[in-house]
């Protein structure tokens, strides 16, 4: 594989996850020779650690495209800056990897969609929860069949947050900033496990008085999907019981013949009643992946422009959960069922196919977990 040489939007916040923890894994593959940043203290910093000269170290945007040999971009910086990154990479005609949500509206998250298909430029949208083991096992229980049609999804983010540890303070005064920065995640794990695109939603969100956010960091949603499944979530940034928060979420999918499931301990376990009170709990092996995360999503660009398939979160799909994001933002702010599928219609958006399993081996059963548990007659619950 080639060394491709690399224009870094963004140097603070973020960025510095990319320098000092990805980055490194594909020095081989990726050179950075160009760095943006508005923070100089920041820029400082990322040069520094880059090993970078000052004339490779930009301010402006705009210089930074214009002086730098660059073979891609990779852009890490607030969503409202995202359109102006985005058209400079275009006009340089360099493919792009940009962190999520795509920008910070449905509009302007079209307008790029529409601006780099128009230039052909390969464009990838860093939704990193798909490449988890923990998803990939869970989801190749999914595909694999053996528990027939989805009913339903439940999914649990619960975080005991406060204005010090969210992530930065000002996600505290930003409105729907867990919506369309948190959440975004779990709207793409959604539609990742019921294999199809949402077609309504309705939610409420909520600012307990005890709560140190600006705006609302509770809510819950009722998501209808395209094929029939529906979906419930529960966000709370201000849990004060069991956690279950970044990449330890918990999934319950409710299945024809069974339901399969995931929570805080990354386990996924499968259980089946059995008639007369039985209940057979089954832990599944998990996927061992080489790559999870962020790693496997920029391999996956990195493949992309050698000449490979186009990645789970091109853009081209990674628009549907901007669509049922945005449509979770109207929801909440306008206490109405939104219809999504409508929104698709309308940006004239083609369909996209379902998300199947990241596996390299078929998924087995661990042979020593299986086991019976019989539930509690009805009188003794």
């Amino acid at each position: 594989m080639s060394t491709r040489r690399v224009l870094l939007i963004g140097a603070g916040g973020f960025a510095s996850i990319w320098i000092d923890r990805f980055l490194p894994v594909f020095a081989d593959r990726l050179h950075v020779t160009g760095l943006v940043d508005v923070n100089t203290e920041a820029l400082a910093r990322a040069g520094d650690a880059l090993g970078m000269s000052d004339s490779q170290r930009f301010t402006e945007m705009e210089e930074g495209f214009a002086r730098t040999a660059a073979d891609c971009c990779i852009i890490v910086v607030q969503p409202f800056l995202r359109w102006r990154a985005v058209n400079l990479a275009v006009s340089r005609g360099l493919p792009i990897i940009a962190e999520k949500p795509i920008a910070d509206s449905w509009e302007t998250s079209l307008e790029i969609l529409h601006l780099t298909r128009a230039a052909g430029i390969k464009t990838v949208i860093v939704q990193n929860y798909p490449y988890t083991n923990r998803i990939r096992t869970l989801k190749g229980v999914l595909d694999k069949g053996s528990l027939g049609r989805t009913n339903y999804i439940a999914g649990r983010f619960a975080a005991d947050f406060t204005i010090d540890s969210a992530g930065g303070a000002f996600r505290h005064q930003v409105p729907y900033a867990m919506l369309f920065e948190g959440a975004v995640h779990h709207f793409d794990q959604f539609r990742n496990l019921a294999g199809a695109d949402a077609a309504l939603i309705s939610g409420h969100q909520w600012n307990p008085p005890w709560s140190t956010f600006g705006n609302p960091p509770t809510a819950v949603f009722q998501i209808e999907m395209a094929n029939g499944v529906v979906c419930q979530f529960e966000l709370n940034h201000l849990a004060r019981g069991a956690q279950n928060g970044w990449h330890h979420e918990c999934y319950r999918v409710e299945c024809e013949h069974g339901v399969v499931t995931v929570g805080a301990d990354d386990i996924v376990r499968i259980s089946e009643h059995l008639g007369d009170g039985r209940l057979k709990v089954t832990d599944v092996a998990p996927v061992q992946a080489e790559r999870e995360g962020h790693l496997a999503v920029i391999d996956e660009f990195l493949r992309w422009l050698d000449g490979g398939p186009a990645p789970m979160t091109a853009i081209d799909d990674n628009i549907y959960t901007a669509a049922l994001t945005f449509a979770a933002v109207e929801a909440v702010r306008t206490k109405q069922t939104i219809d999504v599928a409508a929104m698709i219609t309308a940006a004239e958006l083609p369909p996209v196919a379902p998300r199947f399993a990241n596996t390299a081996e078929p998924l087995e059963v661990l042979a020593t977990k299986p086991k019976s548990r019989r539930s509690k007659p009805p009188q003794e619950r």
